[in-house]
């Protein structure tokens, strides 16, 4: 099952197997002719290749503000812990998006929770499987809350909109509203002195005049006066300099940002490595589709910066096309351990395999020794 991530015309490379077929041929020999009808077999290789695919991807219309990437057919759902709780009580939040699509790619919705909740990194579990219709199954986000103020507090509805291919228009899904009654709880931080109770009290201040100060003010003798000493002198002449070599920067960045398609070769090997780092996280945790996507990516992402390859024209066919015409033998080498690291990643992703860790480490290195080559290659060719 693949997902575009990008429009316009895209090629689908041929997938080809070696294989082993009996061929009947004629025997001369009449104790064959008698026994077995007069022919025997004999074993022949063969190649077989499925067509090359050019897809037409199109955009999709305009996207509505409560849209997160998906494309299927969706439902969404949400429930929560706890509607009576206490000061510095968690509160957990679970929202599940199900139906078939491209549940992976959804990003995380956005909850608008009150002013005055402490609210964490959602986790995000990805409980999918692959069918003959696509990727089914479900998305679980858990978003982690803590009031840290007593009152009636309101969590606003979750309003999600998705692309249905069938109807080919948005369609908007909506989760439940909840209201939460938070008490005072133990060690409760809310006062702070006096009267002043909540931010709510701050926030009204600030509006006309300062906060009273709260800890010792510091009194300076009479005539121990600020001008003319010499924390006087230091205010005048620091932001002078600092504004010099704020000139003297801006300008060494503005020449350096001047040449996009150089920065862009200069940090697509940085890029690589920092993908592949996630990828080596991914492997740890023995999560393969999350594992190859990321290799990809690097893979990828590095060779398109790193020759300044458009996207729209970023195949192995031009890879093969353009390279493979214009540079040397050196270059054409390292090209074609990067194609077959890219073949063997593609293959190791799809294919069933009894040791998914040992093809996983073995995509590793290939990848990392591949973009090294032709880093190497390229820095003595630039």
């Amino acid at each position: 099952v693949l997902f575009s991530q990008h429009t316009g015309l895209l090629t689908i490379d041929p997938v080809r197997f070696d294989a082993v077929v009996n061929k009947p041929v004629q025997s001369a020999d009449p104790f064959d002719a008698f026994f077995n009808g007069g022919s025997s077999h004999i074993e022949v290789k063969k190649t077989i290749s499925s067509p090359k695919l050019t897809i037409d991807v199109k955009a999709l219309p305009a996207k509505p503000a409560d849209f997160y990437g998906g494309v299927g057919d969706f439902t969404i759902s949400s429930t929560i812990n706890n509607t009576n709780i206490k000061t510095n009580d968690a509160v957990t939040l679970k929202v599940v998006i199900s139906g078939i699509g491209n549940l992976r790619l959804i990003s995380t919705p956005k909850v608008e929770f009150p002013s005055d909740f402490e609210t964490y990194e959602p986790k995000v579990d990805n409980k999918v499987r692959l069918t003959t219709e696509g990727h089914t199954g479900s998305k679980v986000i858990e978003y982690l809350t803590i009031p840290r103020h007593a009152g009636t507090f309101k969590i606003p509805a979750l309003t999600f909109s998705y692309f249905d291919v069938k109807s080919k228009s948005y369609k908007t899904l909506t989760t439940e509203e909840y209201t939460l009654t938070v008490e005072k709880g133990e060690g409760n931080s809310e006062q702070v002195t006096g009267n002043f109770t909540n931010k709510e009290d701050l926030r009204v201040l600030g509006e006309d005049i300062r906060f009273i100060k709260l800890n010792e003010v510091r009194l300076h003798p009479k005539g121990d006066f600020f001008f003319g000493a010499t924390t006087y002198w230091l205010f005048y002449i620091i932001p002078v300099l600092a504004f010099i070599v704020f000139i003297f920067i801006s300008r060494k960045l503005s020449i350096e940002n001047a040449n996009v398609t150089k920065m862009r070769m200069k940090r697509a090997n940085k890029v690589a490595i920092k993908r592949l780092k996630l990828a080596g996280t991914y492997l740890a945790e023995k999560k393969k589709d999350l594992f190859y996507d990321e290799v990809l990516k690097a893979l990828w992402g590095y060779i398109g910066d790193r020759l300044n390859i458009p996207v729209s024209q970023l195949s192995k066919d031009f890879l093969r096309e353009k390279v493979f015409v214009e540079a040397n033998d050196e270059l054409k080498e390292a090209t074609n351990t990067f194609l077959d690291v890219l073949n063997q990643c593609e293959f190791a992703r799809f294919a069933p395999s009894t040791d998914d860790k040992q093809a996983m480490d073995n995509v590793y290195s290939s990848a990392i020794n591949a973009i090294s080559k032709m880093e190497n290659v390229i820095s003595e060719i630039f």
